[in-house]
């Protein structure tokens, strides 16, 4: 009877531990944290992978908690751990809505939006559909199975209950937020200059003929020349999705080792 409840005691510590950690990551990793992923599937899926991992993480956990206040700092402390690394994975995948948005803009869309399934927020036409066209290259290619080895290597990486955050991972954070906009320009470039280079065409047109209608022909050709550059974009993903992956990859090893305890 005792050793029962000796067992449980130290059993459902490091296991719930284990389950905030994991709930936080799902809760923010993209693909599984997108709001078209029922919340019932999330802690379904962090149930299955807490009994995975827990009987392995309880090998090398031997702190005895003497107060319920130590297990809620823990506890908080585990679910900023997973909401950091979740965050980090996330973040990249925000610089093709910021791409689209600017591209919309200077396609004369700014103020035609749709409601993101993913994010039940109002956002860009062409932002939405280059960021659905990027999670498609991202599962197609199984880069999601790098999201499932994460789950698994922060525990190997940052122990239960013996890690802290390093001043390091804040600077990650906002090192690859400056990347963020750095990729969404450089992915954008080609189509702004593309405009730029419409209206001045139609502004050279406009001087030379002033008895055209300009503001007639002007909003229908940038949108047929946006549109037609768009379907062009779709080519660029193949090029340079390796270097997004690899992105992801270096961000999240770096925000891991940027966490005391990490390898």
């Amino acid at each position: 009877m005792y050793t029962l409840i000796d067992s449980i005691g130290h059993w459902l510590p490091f296991t719930l531990l284990v389950f905030l950690r994991l709930s936080a990551m799902l809760l923010v990793m993209p693909v599984l944290g997108y709001a078209t992923v029922a919340p019932r599937i999330r802690i379904a899926l962090a149930v299955v992978i807490t009994m995975i991992i827990a009987p392995v993480v309880g090998e090398t956990f031997h702190t005895v908690y003497t107060s319920l206040l130590m297990l809620a700092v823990d506890g908080i402390r585990e679910v900023f751990i997973g909401l950091l690394i979740g965050f980090g994975a996330k973040i990249l995948f925000e610089a093709f809505r910021l791409a689209g948005s600017l591209v919309g803009f200077q396609m004369g869309l700014a103020i035609m939006n749709v409601a993101d399934p993913t994010s039940q927020d109002n956002v860009s036409i062409i932002g939405n559909l280059w960021f659905l066209v990027i999670v498609l290259f991202f599962l197609l290619t199984d880069s999601h199975h790098f999201l499932i080895e994460t789950l698994f290597a922060s525990f190997k990486g940052i122990p239960i209950g013996r890690a802290s955050v390093d001043p390091a991972a804040g600077q990650v954070l906002v090192r690859e937020g400056g990347h963020l906009f750095e990729l969404s320009i450089r992915f954008a470039a080609p189509m702004i200059l593309f405009l730029l280079l419409s209206d001045v065409a139609i502004a050279f047109a406009a001087r030379v003929m002033p008895q055209l209608n300009i503001f007639f022909i002007s909003m229908p050709l940038k949108i047929g020349a946006g549109i037609y550059m768009v379907l062009v974009s779709l080519k660029i993903f193949q090029s340079i999705f390796g270097q997004f992956e690899q992105s992801i990859e270096q961000t999240v090893y770096n925000l891991m080792v940027g966490i005391k305890g990490a390898l």
